[in-house]
Formats: C-alpha cells, structure tokens, sequence
C-alpha cells in the first residue's frame, strides 16, 4: 500500500487553497467567519494550548480528489498546521504519512505563518 493509499491528502496546495498567502483576494478561497469558527477545532487553540486529537476532523481540501468525492487533507493546512494535530503526528509515527507533509515543499506558494492570519485574510 502506497503512502497515498494510507492517509489520502493533496501534496501541493491547490489554486484555491486559504492557506496560502496569495489568495488573499481569490473569492473562492473564502468562507463565512461561522465556518472559520468550525474549522479553528483542527489548529491549536490559542488561547488553551489544546491540540487537536486522534478522531479530531481535519482540514480537507475543499476541492477533493481529482474526479472523485473523496476528501484530501489540505496540503497548505499539513505543511503549516498539521503537526499540531496529534492524529497526523500519530499518522506519521506508524508510517501512513511522509513527515514531509508537515513543510512545505520545492516551489510552494507562501503560506499563512498563523491560523489568525488565515481568517482575518479569508473571511468572506
């Protein structure tokens, strides 16, 4: 079984990714400050230190897999965020994901440095 197979996500951030820093003013990278709230439960909180957890939702690519319904995690949402997460360190620890996925790769678009900068640019 190949990496991929064992914890599907996207390598590269999409066109629409919110993550990164270019899309700031791309419409279709933005959500409403109710769905931001939702997705802050797969970062770190804040303001408690508390780590998202094995069974925590993570933050999928709101594209999807290429020509198919199924979810990706989001490749900008890995490289910055996901090491916060203790299901995705636990992924990485039993072989299922790169640790690679956990910063961004060759010719990467910038990337937010902070969840709050990814809502304050992002809210629609």
């Amino acid at each position: 079984m190949t990496e991929e197979n064992r914890f599907p996500r996207r390598e590269f951030p999409c066109d629409q990714c919110p993550i990164r820093a270019d899309n700031r003013d791309n419409p279709d990278a933005k959500f409403s400050t109710d769905r931001w709230n939702a997705m802050s439960s797969t970062v770190r909180d804040p303001n408690t230190g508390r780590q998202p957890m094995p069974g925590d939702i993570l933050f999928a690519c709101h594209k999807g897999a290429p020509g198919t319904n199924a979810d990706l995690a989001c490749a900008g949402w890995l490289a910055r965020f996901g090491a916060d997460h203790v299901g995705i360190r636990l992924a990485v620890a039993l072989g299922n994901l790169p640790r690679t996925a956990l910063s961004p790769g060759d010719n990467w678009p910038p990337l937010h440095e902070t969840w709050e900068d990814v809502v304050r640019a992002q809210t629609a």
